[in-house]
C-alpha cells in the first residue's frame, strides 16, 4: 500500500505527539508553512555562521598554539569530533523528552549551550590560555551543540517533509540558507583575522561574535515550534525524564547493539549511502597542511583565504541553485546520472590540483597563465597561486554539494519514520566522522612519509612521470602524492552508485529530486 495517508495539512501526530506548527496563526496555512521553514532552515544558517572562525582558527592553530604541520592537521581534524555524536543525539531526541517537551526543548537548550561554550572559548583566548587540549575540548563542546540542534531540526524536517511530500524542497532550502551564511561568514572571518594580524582586535572577540548566532536558533525555536506539553501518558513510548534523571537512559546503552541490528535490517538503503559517502568524501586529507604550505611558500594571507573561502561559499550557493533549477527543470535526469556527472567533474579537475605546487617557470603555466590590465583586475596584488586556488576551489564546489544533497534526500525518503532522528543523524554523522577520519589519516600519513624511512619512496616519486612539480622539496612531493590518493577514492564511488541504483529499483522506489516522491511498498 502507499506509504502516505491523507493528513490534515498541518496537524499530525508522530507516535501520539504533536509536531505541528501552531494552528492559531491567523493567516492560515501559508503562514504556518513559513514558520515551519524557519524551524528547519535557521539551524543551517547558524551552522554556516560558525565558519566565521574558519580562517581565524587556522591562524590560531599555526601561530598562537604554535603547532606544526602534522600536529596542526590532527588538531584541525579532531576539533570536529562533536559532530560524530549525532547518532547518540538522534536516539536521545527520538526517545527522551525534557521539561515536558520533545523536540522543542532540545532545540532551544542546545542552542543556548552553544552560546555558553563559544563565550568560554572567547574568555580562554582573552586570558592568554594556549593549551591545545583545552581548546580541543571546548571546540568539540561547541560543535556538539550544533550537531544536536541539527539532529532535532532534521527530524522535524523528515517527519513534516514526508507528510507534505516536500522533503526535496526542504533539503534544498536548508542547503541554500547554509550556502549564503557560509559565504558571508567566511569572508567576514578573513577580514576579522586580517584585523587580528594588524593587532586591531583580539581572536577572542571573533569567538564571542560566533557565539551570538545560536541565540537566533533559540529564539526561532521558542516562537515557532508549537508542541503540546506531554505527560507520561501522552508520550506513548517516550522516556519522560527530567534532565537530571537520565541514569535509566544511560543504562539502556547495553541494549543498543540489538537496536542497531534492528535499525540495520529496517534501513538497508542507508548503508549503501554510507559506503558512497565514505568513498566520495574520504581521502587522507592534508587541508591544514596545504594551507600552511600556501602561507609559508606562496605568500597567502588571512584576507586572501577569506576571499577564496567566501567565493567558494558563493559557488556553494550557485551549485545549490543550479542543482535546484536542474532537478526541477529537467525531471528526466535521474539522481544517479547527476552523481555520475559530479564524479566526472572531480576527475576532470584532477590536474588543476597540481598547479599550486608548480614553480612559476613550469611549462604548464604557459597554457593557462595570462594577465589583464590592473584597471580590470579587482585584485591586482594577487599572485597566480591565489587566483588558481580560487579557480580550483570553485570547480570542486560544484561537484561536492549535490553529491551530498542527493544522498540526504534519498535517505530522508527511505528511512523508517520511527528512526526519523536516528536515521538522518547516522548519515550526517558518518559524513562528519569521515571528515575527521580523513584528517587524522592525512596527518599520520604525512608524518609517516616525512620520516627518513620513507625517503626511498619520495626519491622514487621525484623525477618520475608522476612528479609534475619537479622539485626536491619534501612537503611538495608529499602533497603531490595526496592528489593521486584523492583521485583513487573518487573513482571508487562508482560501484556504490550502481549498487544503490539497483537497491532502489528492487524496492520499487522512484525519487524525484525536485521535491516529489513516489513509493510503492
Amino acid at each position: 500500500m502507499p506509504i502516505y495517508r491523507r493528513f490534515h495539512p498541518f496537524k499530525d501526530t508522530f507516535r501520539g505527539r504533536k509536531l505541528a506548527i501552531s494552528e492559531a496563526v491567523p493567516t492560515g496555512k501559508k503562514a504556518r508553512l513559513s514558520r515551519l521553514k524557519l524551524v528547519v532552515s535557521t539551524p543551517y544558517f547558524v551552522q554556516g555562521s560558525k565558519d566565521l572562525t574558519e580562517v581565524p582558527i587556522l591562524f590560531f592553530i599555526k601561530f598562537t598554539l604554535g603547532m606544526g604541520d602534522a600536529g596542526g592537521q590532527l588538531f584541525d581534524s579532531l576539533k570536529g569530533i562533536g559532530w560524530m555524536m549525532k547518532p547518540l543525539w538522534g536516539v536521545i531526541s527520538d526517545k527522551v523528552h525534557i521539561f515536558g517537551y520533545h523536540r522543542k526543548a532540545w532545540y532551544v537548550l542546545m542552542a543556548c549551550l552553544g552560546v555558553v561554550f563559544w563565550m568560554t572559548a572567547a574568555l580562554m583566548s582573552f586570558a592568554g590560555i594556549v593549551a591545545p587540549l583545552a581548546y580541543l575540548i571546548i571546540f568539540n563542546l561547541v560543535f556538539g551543540t550544533y550537531a544536536f540542534v541539527d539532529v532535532v531540526c532534521d527530524a522535524i524536517m523528515v517527519v513534516e517533509g514526508r507528510r507534505l511530500k516536500q522533503v526535496g524542497a526542504f533539503v534544498n532550502l536548508q542547503w541554500t540558507v547554509l550556502s549564503v551564511s557560509n559565504a558571508g561568514a567566511l569572508f567576514l572571518g578573513g577580514w576579522l583575522q586580517d584585523m587580528v594580524e594588524n593587532e586591531d582586535i583580539h581572536t577572542g572577540l571573533i569567538f564571542a561574535i560566533a557565539g551570538l548566532f545560536p541565540m537566533l536558533t533559540a529564539f526561532v525555536g521558542i516562537r515557532n515550534i508549537d508542541e503540546e506539553r506531554m505527560t507520561p501518558k501522552t508520550a506513548d513510548g517516550l522516556s519522560s525524564r527530567a534532565p537530571w534523571d537520565l541514569a535509566g537512559f544511560v543504562l539502556s546503552i547495553a541494549r543498543w547493539p540489538s537496536r542497531f541490528n534492528q535499525f540495520r535490517k529496517n534501513n538497508h538503503t542507508i548503508f549503501l549511502l554510507l559506503f558512497f559517502l565514505f568513498f566520495w568524501k574520504f581521502s587522507p586529507s592534508v587541508g591544514f597542511i596545504e594551507r600552511s604550505y600556501l602561507l609559508d611558500e606562496r605568500g597567502f594571507t588571512a584576507q586572501s583565504f577569506g576571499i577564496i573561502f567566501a567565493v567558494g561559499g558563493l559557488t556553494f550557493l550557485a551549485s545549490v541553485l543550479a542543482y535546484r533549477w536542474v532537478v526541477k527543470r529537467f525531471s528526466n535526469i535521474k539522481w544517479h546520472q547527476y552523481l555520475y556527472a559530479m564524479v566526472a567533474i572531480g576527475v576532470v579537475s584532477f590536474p588543476i590540483s597540481f598547479f599550486l605546487f608548480l614553480n612559476i617557470d613550469h611549462p604548464w603555466w604557459d597554457f593557462v597563465y595570462f594577465t589583464i590590465p590592473d584597471a580590470w583586475n579587482p585584485l591586482p596584488h594577487w599572485s597566480r597561486y591565489e587566483w588558481f586556488r580560487l579557480i580550483s576551489g570553485t570547480v570542486l564546489s560544484f561537484a561536492s554539494i549535490p553529491a551530498f544533497m542527493i544522498p540526504l534526500t534519498i535517505n530522508a525518503h527511505t528511512v523508517k519514520i520511527a528512526y526519523a532522528g536516528l536515521g538522518y543523524a547516522v548519515l550526517t554523522a558518518f559524513s562528519n566522522a569521515t571528515n575527521i577520519f580523513e584528517g587524522v589519516a592525512g596527518a599520520l600519513l604525512y608524518d609517516l612519509f616525512a620520516r627518513d624511512t620513507f625517503a626511498g619512496l619520495l626519491n622514487g616519486f621525484h623525477g618520475s612521470i608522476y612528479d609534475f612539480a619537479g622539485t626536491e622539496d619534501t612537503r611538495t612531493l608529499i602533497l603531490e602524492i595526496f592528489v593521486y590518493i584523492g583521485l583513487v577514492f573518487t573513482l571508487l564511488t562508482i560501484p556504490f552508485i550502481e549498487m544503490l541504483r539497483r537497491e532502489l529499483i528492487a524496492r520499487n522506489i522512484t525519487i524525484d529530486l525536485g521535491g516529489r516522491i513516489e513509493i510503492d511498498d
